[in-house]
């Protein structure tokens, strides 16, 4: 029962592991059986939106940010994908929930269940490792006026004791693997930046300048309007008019007059709901690459609860602008929709994790009448298909946990009597 998977020198949180395990168990090596837990999830933050948008501001709130949530680009995205970071946010966003809750009745069962999602969501993503002390702490020091700061303690003790197992098993990873990739993905550490400083010809104070600066202008990005708006999604490898935002485009004018009337709309809430947007990058903020959505997925709930303030602030304002602003939206998912669903599997099939399943399908009906089965990580000469088709096999193959760690990797992978290497052809 280990608290940390280890793969291609990357240590997997294991919330999702061990929860998938009975609902594979009974779906099987399948779409369903893998796919299932993060569907739930996703389904999860749904209500989870509405719950806290009906606590805070009303059943209006409540409504439009869980359709906003419900037709989200990035959340249908991740969902589908099944990354795990799907489940730590509904964890996380799970904790916050009780905290608003907490903040209400003042009720200390609500600190022991917040604390206990929060330590959860630790072990649902890395990012939660930052992100989740941080809302902790950042949240009942913006109420201390309301709530005296240390009456939150039942709360930090919970979470402590819940998330102190994967921290110690982090730190033990350190000690023997000080090259993992937790370590190689922080903005200082990764090899880009590395050469970057052993090789570059630019001066001392350039170099500490752009160090300390590329985590600032990562924080900004998760902001800009391309990201948000225009091409966040990363659906389609380059330009494309299809590309989509994290949020669809028709909804920025809901998140600008939702900023503007955010005080207005949440009423002595409103400083938690923008601390919580605003705390949301600094974690992916810190690690190489500029904008990472799936690390950012949190950031989502906020989001939307911002832009349902703006929706009521313009409902009360002008029904008619509001309608026009629904249909724009509703035309603005379905072009979503078919850019994800008709043109997205065509053109980025290997995006879509196309191809792994329907080789093996293709290869299984012959496997008894040979003594090797050599893949080509390409699938073929002119195949688009890369990554690990070894894992995607042993999955749908349903091989054991024996076949897989007895793997010879020498000129590839070999596993028993497949082999997935280069082929010269």
């Amino acid at each position: 029962w280990p608290i940390s998977f280890e793969s291609h020198q990357t240590y997997k949180a294991p919330l999702y592991a061990y929860l998938n395990m009975p609902i594979n168990r009974l779906f099987g090596n399948n779409e369903y059986g893998v796919r299932l837990l993060s569907a739930i999830a996703g389904s999860g933050l749904i209500i989870l939106v509405a719950i806290i948008g009906k606590m805070i501001s009303g059943p209006f709130v409540a409504l439009v940010a869980a359709l906003l949530m419900a037709i989200n680009p990035k959340a249908i995205f991740v969902s589908r994908i099944a990354f795990e970071s799907n489940l730590a946010a509904m964890m996380l966003s799970l904790g916050v929930m009780l905290m608003f809750y907490f903040r209400k009745k003042q009720k200390n069962v609500y600190l022991i269940l917040t604390g206990l999602f929060l330590g959860l969501s630790v072990w649902g993503y890395h990012t939660e490792w930052g992100l989740a002390p941080m809302m902790a702490l950042v949240l009942p020091f913006l109420s201390r006026k309301e709530i005296v700061f240390k009456k939150w303690w039942p709360m930090w003790l919970v979470m402590v004791l819940v998330a102190v197992p994967i921290f110690y098993n982090f730190l033990a990873v350190q000690r023997r693997d000080v090259n993992n990739r937790a370590n190689s993905q922080l903005w200082f550490s990764a090899g880009q930046m590395q050469d970057y400083i052993k090789k570059s010809n630019d001066g001392l104070i350039k170099k500490m300048m752009v160090v300390a600066l590329t985590p600032v202008n990562n924080y900004v990005a998760h902001f800009s309007l391309d990201s948000m708006f225009s091409s966040g999604a990363d659906m389609f490898n380059g330009e494309s008019p299809l590309e989509s935002g994290w949020f669809l485009l028709a909804s920025l004018p809901l998140l600008i007059i939702g900023l503007f009337n955010i005080k207005k709309v949440f009423g002595k809430y409103w400083s938690w709901v923008l601390a919580w947007w605003l705390l949301c990058p600094i974690v992916p903020a810190l690690t190489y690459g500029g904008v990472a959505s799936v690390r950012n997925l949190a950031f989502i709930v906020p989001t939307v609860l911002i832009m349902a303030g703006g929706a009521l602030t313009l409902w009360k304002k002008s029904q008619k602008w509001s309608l026009i602003l629904g249909l724009i939206l509703i035309f603005n998912f379905f072009v979503f929709a078919l850019s994800y669903y008709i043109h997205f599997p065509k053109d980025s099939g290997n995006n879509f994790q196309y191809g792994y399943k329907q080789a093996w399908e293709y290869i299984k009906p012959n496997i008894d009448k040979y003594d090797r089965v050599v893949v080509e990580n390409r699938f073929g000469e002119f195949g688009q298909y890369t990554g690990v088709p070894h894992l995607y096999f042993g999955y749908f193959g349903a091989f054991s946990a024996e076949e897989m760690q007895k793997r010879v990797d020498k000129n590839g992978t070999k596993i028993g009597k497949y082999e997935f290497k280069y082929v010269d052809w």
